[in-house]
C-alpha cells in the first residue's frame, strides 16, 4: 500500500496518473523506496520493476571494454527511463548502467501492474511513449555530437550547459576525470583542451574547479 502523502506527490509529479483509483495504489508489490547515492542497476541486469523518479537524479551511462565511460542522459523527478522499460517489456537485460547521484525517492511498479496500467489508462500510456521519444532524441543528439563536433566544441558546450544548470554560476565544481566520463573521451584529451582554453584566458583552472572568465568566447566554440 502506498501512503496517502506519497500518492499526492505522485499525482502532482505525474499528471497522467491523477485519475488512478484507490485500488491501483493498494496493489501488492507497489512501493516507494529511498535510493542512496551510488545505488546501481548493472548493465545486463534483468529488472522486476518499472521505476518512476519522485526525487533525486539518476545518471544513465555506458562503459566500454577499455573502461571509458560516457553519459547517455539523466532522469530526474517526474520522469522515467525508457531503457529500463524497454528491457522489461522486451524480457532482456538492461542496456546500460544506472546510478543514483543523490539521495532520492522512487516508485517501484511491478511489471504486471505496469502492463495493466498502460493498457487501462491512455494518458499514462501517452506519457510513457513521450518519454521514449524524448530520450531517443537525446541519444540522437549525443551521437551527432560525438560524430560531427570537435571535442573542443563539446567541452565548451558542456561547460555552458553546466553553468546554466547551476544558476548561471561562473564557478563549476567538476574534475577533469568527471568531464571525461560525461563526454566519453580520455582524461588526457580533456586536460589538454582545458589548458588551451585557460591559456587563452577563457577559463581558469584550479583543483576540482573550473571558473568561466569569458563566457562569450566559450560560446563561440560551440558548433
Amino acid at each position: 500500500m502506498i501512503q496517502s502523502e506519497h500518492v499526492s506527490r505522485i499525482r502532482s509529479l505525474f499528471p497522467s496518473m491523477a485519475d488512478f483509483n484507490e485500488e491501483d495504489w493498494n496493489q501488492e508489490g507497489l512501493q516507494v523506496v529511498q535510493m542512496e547515492p551510488r545505488d546501481i542497476i548493472e548493465e545486463g541486469q534483468f529488472l522486476e520493476f518499472v521505476v518512476l523518479i519522485l526525487d533525486g537524479s539518476v545518471r544513465m551511462y555506458k562503459i566500454s571494454t577499455t573502461g571509458r565511460e560516457i553519459t547517455l542522459y539523466r532522469i530526474h523527478r517526474g520522469e522515467c527511463c525508457p531503457l529500463m522499460i524497454s528491457s522489461i517489456l522486451g524480457h532482456s537485460g538492461h542496456e546500460a548502467l544506472a546510478c543514483f547521484e543523490t539521495v532520492g525517492l522512487a516508485l517501484n511498479i511491478p511489471v504486471r501492474i505496469f502492463q495493466s496500467w498502460i493498457d487501462r489508462y491512455p494518458l499514462f500510456r501517452e506519457f510513457i511513449f513521450k518519454e521514449f521519444i524524448k530520450r531517443t532524441l537525446d541519444l540522437a543528439y549525443l551521437l551527432d555530437s560525438i560524430n560531427f563536433k570537435s571535442i573542443r566544441g563539446r567541452v565548451s558546450e558542456f561547460l555552458i550547459q553546466l553553468a546554466d544548470q547551476t544558476g548561471n554560476s561562473d564557478t563549476l565544481f567538476i574534475t577533469h576525470n568527471c568531464l571525461s566520463m560525461e563526454l566519453g573521451t580520455a582524461r588526457e584529451v580533456i586536460s589538454r583542451i582545458l589548458k588551451v582554453l585557460e591559456k587563452r584566458g577563457i577559463i581558469k583552472l584550479s583543483r576540482g574547479k573550473i571558473t568561466i572568465r569569458d563566457r562569450g568566447a566559450l560560446e563561440r566554440y560551440i558548433e
